[in-house]
């Protein structure tokens, strides 16, 4: 069966991260899985240099570049009639009102409406008001995991029948770095101390990342001489977190090195001593798996999806406890083999996830828009309410 997708390629703009991440991979993925298909790339302005596993994928951009909002409602339906898809995949919760052919929209999570002041005020205006009539309108919705799903349908009042869940993965090749010389160029190129606690992520509210502060100084006053390395783009809202650093006297312990390239990933999580991850709250937490997949101990938040990712493969505290955090780094990084066991149950852990998996999932949610049931998407509908 001959499909021609059309995506919303707007998420692969700019430093990938968070949505860019799931987009790329997916597409790359389904490219690989369903190679006969055709995929069209929708964007507001020129994509500039794609990965050359995304090469088979043809842009159709805009002629009268706009901002996104503007563009997604006023331009793009158009861009959709001319080109004439068979369906359409919006991977970041957002769509034309007006939508001329059937369209998949992937909701990552519920934190807009669960957890508003988590996010600037023109993403609320943006996708608030809008998302609980495309998730209605769609005619299908994915989510990245069931804690997600069970959230969106109760929010949003959604048929459970057309809501599925398909999860992400750690990037193909994940898998710890043990080349020497690899490993001292990482550690030189990001001025990595000798023993850290890694965070991989946007610096936002909703990482918590001051109590991870505070939880820091806490086990530095009692003995524990370790530094802690944020990884990932400033977010919105951070002058309180650099007020906190200053304030505690950690300037010298805390390391920001910005915006890190995937490929540069799989080192720093093979030399972290402890990957830390204290989310509020996540749809699904990609940064633990990946940590998982290149072997670092996972500490992480018992929130959101994490519980249902990390599956006992990590660590688990409550985030909003600075002691129970504290307590857990001090524990870990006291512990040699207790962090060699939680490698181990992770790397296993991870292995359960892979985006080739997502792929063929998401295409059996394709061909359920676009066809009767057949008994592989009606597994995949009975897994995806059963949270299997």
């Amino acid at each position: 069966m001959t499909i021609r997708i059309g995506f919303d390629a707007t998420p692969l703009l700019g430093p990938r991260s968070g949505v860019g991440s799931y987009t790329s991979r997916l597409l790359e993925a389904m490219l690989r899985t369903n190679p006969e298909w055709e995929y069209l790339l929708y964007s507001n302005r020129p994509l500039g240099p794609l990965e050359p596993e995304l090469a088979q994928a043809r842009p159709v951009v805009s002629r009268l570049p706009s901002k996104r909002l503007i563009w997604m409602q006023s331009l793009l339906p158009a861009l959709i009639q001319r080109s004439q898809p068979d369906l359409c995949h919006f991977p970041n919760a957002m769509a034309p009102l007006w939508q001329p052919q059937p369209f998949v929209l992937t909701i990552h999570d519920a934190s807009l409406f669960l957890y508003s002041h988590y996010h600037p005020r023109m993403r609320l205006l943006s996708i608030r008001l809008t998302l609980p009539l495309l998730a209605r309108r769609a005619a299908a919705v994915i989510c990245v995991s069931h804690h997600a799903r069970e959230e969106l349908v109760r929010i949003l009042k959604l048929d459970p029948e057309k809501v599925y869940v398909v999860h992400e993965a750690a990037p193909a090749g994940y898998q710890p770095v043990a080349d020497p010389h690899e490993l001292e160029r990482l550690r030189r190129k990001y001025r990595l101390p000798e023993r850290f606690l890694l965070h991989v992520g946007t610096l936002e509210p909703r990482k918590n990342l001051p109590r991870l502060v505070r939880a820091l100084h806490q086990i530095r006053q009692r003995g524990c001489d370790i530094s802690l390395v944020l990884v990932g783009a400033q977010g919105w809202h951070l002058n309180g977190l650099g007020r906190e650093i200053e304030c505690l006297g950690l300037q010298d312990a805390v390391h920001f090195t910005g915006y890190v390239p995937g490929e540069d990933l799989p080192g720093l999580y093979s030399l972290a001593t402890l990957f830390v991850f204290p989310s509020l709250y996540e749809g699904f937490g990609l940064p633990p798996i990946e940590a998982m997949a290149c072997g670092a101990p996972v500490l992480c938040s018992d929130r959101g999806s994490l519980p249902e990712i990390c599956d006992g493969a990590a660590y688990m505290i409550d985030p909003e406890d600075e002691q129970a955090l504290a307590d857990g780094l001090l524990a870990l990084l006291g512990d040699a083999e207790w962090r060699a066991e939680l490698s181990r149950r992770g790397q296993a852990r991870a292995r359960a996830f892979s985006w080739e998996k997502a792929a063929r999932e998401t295409a059996l949610v394709y061909k359920r828009v676009l066809r009767p049931v057949t008994g592989d998407v009606a597994a995949l509908a009975r897994r995806s309410t059963r949270g299997v």
